[in-house]
């Protein structure tokens, strides 16, 4: 018999809010880390409204506030100094009028320490492999012990991936970029200090090949989030800094934003990325976060998405847990299936199709004039990734 009902790989917003869930309701919960807390984390570092109600639920929502979240309350979609979007929170959300903001190193910290507060046994600098099969189903993850070196195993009748966008359990290798060579996509992160004009404010901007967002977190930092081509990063020998001047601050306020910011601590780059859905399961293996798919940063809620991923997985686990299903697995996955689905396929259709808009400049500006005089256009539009 195996000691834990329910493994989960990844110790980001989905897998802890998986093992919260899990732990309190009752199930033997491992919850496996592969880096050590906190971490740092390349994201635009945003906290819809939308997740307010998880983070409730989760009990962590006044220790995020605690924790020095910054109150956003507008969101600004910048073509150029002079052609600027600007709309309030409360009108793209039902929720709240306001958004936060807090680093990725605090966030997922204060997430991961409540699933072990409540039950679940969280370990840290553990690096998953592989998974052990039977009958064509995983059993059980195979490890190595980073503090010591030493491999080790753990079984349980259900494995839940969390480990991101590059899982090497649940994302084949030709799902992970998609693109010609060149022209493929990067992400690169910093904080930032000596910006002033940011407040209550995301400014998300536009430029030639891509876009990028700027926003206040804890302790007077304020995070840049940008994508770039491949050639670009190429080109400049993946120079960070050299890169941003060639891509951010090409737009007007942006450079006028950053023209004195150092950076804090070091620079986070992923790549290439590779937008849209993936499948939710594989050797009987549950994908939620970005294992699941990557949602367009653009539309700021890849952290709201794996926070109920990870609840709905968990929701899933405890009604067939509950009914003693006989077949747990294919009812785990078709209850999860259904849930994902309805709450995140529209989304990710409405996603795609503004990616086509995002990244032609041509387009890009053209809809931001009409956005600019319709200001229940670029509402409806905002509202449309968010639900």
């Amino acid at each position: 018999m195996s000691d834990h009902d329910v493994i989960i790989i990844g110790g980001g917003p989905a897998g802890s809010s998986a093992a919260t869930r899990l732990a309190e309701a009752g199930l033997r919960v491992l919850l496996l880390e592969e880096k050590r807390m906190p971490r740092g984390k390349l994201c635009g570092e945003y906290i819809t409204p939308e997740c307010f109600p998880t983070l409730h639920r989760l009990k962590v929502m006044e220790r995020i506030v605690e924790a020095g979240a910054q109150k956003i309350t507008r969101l600004s979609l910048v073509v150029s100094k002079d052609r600027i979007v600007q709309t309030p929170i409360s009108k793209m959300s039902d929720v709240a009028e306001y958004a936060l903001s807090l680093s990725r190193a605090r966030f997922d910290h204060l997430l991961f320490e409540r699933a072990r507060e409540v039950g679940a046994s969280c370990l840290e600098s553990i690096a998953v492999k592989q998974c052990v099969f039977e009958n064509g189903a995983a059993i059980g993850v195979e490890a190595l012990s980073l503090e010591d070196g030493n491999p080790v195993r753990f079984d349980a009748p259900l494995i839940v991936d969390a480990s991101g966008r590059n899982s090497r359990l649940t994302v084949r290798r030709d799902e992970r970029a998609v693109g010609r060579r060149g022209s493929r996509l990067y992400a690169l992160k910093a904080h930032l200090s000596g910006v002033e004009g940011v407040k209550e404010q995301v400014e998300l901007y536009f430029f030639s090949q891509g876009y990028g967002g700027l926003s206040l977190v804890e302790d007077g930092l304020v995070n840049l989030c940008f994508i770039a081509s491949e050639s670009t990063v190429r080109e400049l020998h993946g120079d960070a800094q050299k890169i941003m001047g060639q891509t951010v601050m090409t737009n007007s306020l942006a450079r006028e934003r950053l023209h004195s910011a150092e950076v804090a601590g070091k620079w986070f780059s992923v790549g290439p990325l590779a937008f849209g859905r993936r499948r939710l399961s594989q050797d009987g293996i549950i994908a939620i976060g970005d294992a699941s798919g990557m949602i367009d940063p653009f539309t700021g809620t890849g952290i709201q998405i794996a926070l109920r991923s990870g609840e709905i997985a968990a929701e899933a686990i405890i009604e067939s847990f509950s009914q003693k299903a006989m077949r747990l697995r294919e009812e785990v996955l078709a209850r999860y299936k259904a849930g994902y689905e309805r709450e995140f396929g529209k989304r990710m259709q409405v996603a795609g199709l503004l990616r086509r808009v995002v990244f032609s400049p041509r387009v890009a500006r053209v809809i931001a004039g009409v956005m600019s005089r319709s200001p229940r256009l670029t509402q409806m539009m905002l509202r449309a990734t968010r639900k």
